[in-house]
């Protein structure tokens, strides 16, 4: 039996995180975006390939709040965002807690370039000294600068070489898979290669990885999917998108997504036909954001190096 009864952060750790959780709210407040509670035990769980929910006997532990801040949405609440606990089934380490803080917010009547713009206005908020650099570039654009390949064109031997040139093996599920090559890319190579202590925002993923995002095809030789991620050198810390509001393109990228997780030998995961009929009855026109919270506290406080040391108990701990 584990007996080390301890926190895991400090006293002094604690007071600080307390510190920026006031003043996120504070920014809220002062942009009368309202902050809502949503369930943690959901019918609906996501259907993403890659991320697994707990599951008690009826119902899951959320992976996200996003679903039911949506339904808000349609219901005519507003911008709206929320603090709270989500629950992913991953290592812990020092990047990752199973049981992690989230803070997710949804603006209507914008796109997600201006959506970025607020999320840069936050950082600078919240770091007392001056923030970070903060940089954009596009998926795309990141790939050519870094591989020196374009993937709106290239096959997939050139991707395939790019791991072969840098001696990294690549995991069975990535093998012959364009998708799956270019996110084990963008874990490996490509986000090593971002700046150190700066912000890098990218933007415009393909198409194929939209997520629940809408697409623009506009350029025909390379349809994007309105996304964007947010890295602090090389970890990720937000997942945001100019949000697909489309229902029966919604419900058709859920059951692709379980088609996918059977591929893996994952088990396939209820679609939540109530954020359907949100669709159906009409999101406003909307962009939303999910930042990892303790991730941002690791970059926030001073001597914090693991994701363990911002929390009052870690995963082992509790």
């Amino acid at each position: 039996m584990n007996s080390d009864w301890q926190p895991s952060a400090s006293r002094q750790t604690l007071q600080a995180r307390a510190e920026v959780l006031r003043k996120i709210r504070e920014w809220f407040y002062q942009k009368n975006i309202l902050e809502v509670e949503t369930p943690v035990l959901v019918s609906g769980a996501t259907t993403d390939p890659h991320i697994d929910s707990f599951q008690s006997a009826q119902r899951s532990l959320r992976t996200s709040s996003e679903f039911h801040q949506k339904r808000l949405l349609a219901a005519g609440v507003g911008d709206n965002y929320e603090l709270g606990k989500v629950f992913r089934i991953d290592e812990s380490g020092r990047f990752h807690n199973p049981e992690f803080t989230m803070l997710e917010w949804y603006r209507c009547h914008i796109d997600h370039h201006t959506l970025i713009n607020e999320i840069a206005q936050l950082l600078d908020w919240l770091h007392p000294a001056g923030s970070p650099p903060f940089t954009r570039i596009s998926y795309r654009d990141l790939w050519l600068k870094v591989a020196g390949v374009d993937i709106a064109t290239a096959t997939l031997d050139v991707i395939e070489q790019c791991f072969v040139e840098r001696n990294i093996a690549l995991p069975q599920s990535a093998v012959s898979a364009m998708d799956e090559l270019l996110d084990f890319g963008m874990g490996t190579f490509i986000a090593e290669s971002l700046p150190v202590n700066a912000y890098t925002c990218v933007y415009h993923y393909p198409a194929s990885q939209a997520s629940l995002a809408r697409i623009d095809d506009s350029e025909s030789a390379f349809p994007y999917a309105c996304r964007f991620e947010i890295f602090y050198g090389k970890v990720e810390l937000a997942n945001g998108y100019y949000e697909l509001s489309d229902a029966a393109e919604q419900q058709q990228r859920f059951e692709a997504d379980n088609l996918a997780r059977i591929r893996l030998g994952k088990p396939e995961m209820p679609v939540d036909f109530k954020l359907i009929a949100a669709l159906e009855h009409g999101l406003p026109d909307c962009a939303g954001v999910a930042i990892g919270l303790d991730r941002l506290m690791m970059i926030l406080l001073d001597g914090v190096d693991s994701i363990t040391d911002t929390l009052s108990f870690s995963w082992s701990g509790a």
